[in-house]
């Protein structure tokens, strides 16, 4: 079990402590602004179809959380070869929750590295300033989806940790548009907090409250009862529970964990563990309890003892396989009644 929770580190904030990663070339050298990414080039994608595959009626638009901790450099870049493999595992790690679903588009985007991420985060007023090159990276690779990859057909939105941060803030600038809000089946932003004030400062924007409402936000962070203060938690944050699909405080038993699913450093399973936890929403806390049968073999001491955000999707990942095929099931079923309205 250290061997698993080592490798959880690695492979969840694939952290990189070289010092040789260097910012991304391109860089406007006159005006010291970052130039824009062009997403016209496949290179710039961690995933995309394949150009002769046969496309399902679903769209997955994915991104990934912090994958670099490196003191000397503010933001990810992606043209180190290492980096871009470490970043394709963990792209089919999580978008492996909706195989066979949808078609997987996931962009490269320069984050924030991990600790400039944290402190951001901590302060009174977390700076999500900080994060504003990754999340227009993000803005603009999910423009260019929509106007060359899209083709009309609905979509699921994928992030986690600051990768979900940068769908909240696309969400927050873009989906005030009733085309993008008709195309949302869901979006899953796992490992943020959203507070009730910040929903109603966007009021496009609506939290899941049940298991198969669709244009909605699915979102919760994973604690144990006893964990030590989270940086990804706010008082009555948006929290919905991934076992039973409640929002209240109703515990979900282990028997409705369909199974947890692990990995190793080599980007394979290494285990599947049905009614590996049970789950309940605090709701004063904003987060999701849960209590392990060996709660010590998933703590990392770079998060804290009892904050469990780099498991937040693996602790439930077939119950957020057998939602996501709930609401596309709902999706289309509301789509046809609202057509025969037409």
């Amino acid at each position: 079990m250290k061997l698993f929770r080592y490798f959880v580190v690695l492979l969840f904030f694939t952290v990189s402590f070289s010092g040789e990663l260097a910012l991304p070339p391109a860089r406007a050298a006159a005006t010291g602004e970052i130039a824009a990414v062009d997403y016209s080039d496949p290179a710039n994608w961690v995933r995309l179809p394949e150009p002769d595959q046969e496309l399902l009626p679903v769209d997955i638009f994915y991104v990934y959380p912090t994958v670099v901790a490196d003191r000397e450099q503010p933001l990810m870049h992606f043209d180190d070869k290492k980096l871009r493999r470490k970043t394709g595992d963990i792209t089919d790690q999580q978008t492996g929750i909706f195989a066979g679903l949808g078609n997987v588009y996931a962009p490269y985007c320069r984050q924030l590295e991990f600790y400039r991420a944290m402190e951001a985060l901590q302060l009174e007023k977390p700076d999500y300033c900080a994060m504003a090159v990754g999340a227009e990276d993000v803005r603009q690779a999910f423009l260019y989806y929509l106007a060359h990859y899209n083709e009309g057909r609905p979509f699921i939105l994928l992030g986690h940790s600051q990768g979900a941060m940068d769908l909240l803030m696309l969400m927050e600038r873009e989906f005030q548009r009733p085309e993008l809000q008709d195309k949302l089946i869901a979006a899953y932003l796992i490992g943020v907090a959203i507070t009730p004030e910040e929903l109603k400062a966007f009021p496009h924007l609506t939290a899941a409250a049940a298991a198969t409402d669709t244009g909605v936000i699915v979102s919760y962070n994973t604690v144990a009862p006893d964990a030590a203060p989270s940086p990804f938690e706010k008082p009555a944050a948006v929290c919905i529970n991934p076992l039973n699909w409640r929002t209240d405080g109703t515990p979900a038993a282990a028997e409705e964990n369909l199974g947890a699913v692990f990995f190793d450093g080599h980007n394979k399973v290494t285990a599947v563990v049905p009614e590996f936890c049970g789950a309940a929403v605090d709701p004063e806390r904003g987060v999701l309890l849960v209590e392990l049968a060996e709660p010590d073999q998933y703590d990392a001491r770079i998060m804290g003892h009892g904050i469990y955000h780099m498991n937040d999707l693996y602790f439930f990942y077939r119950n957020l396989a057998a939602n996501a095929a709930e609401r596309i099931k709902s999706y289309r079923a509301r789509s046809r009644t609202a057509a025969e309205r037409q």
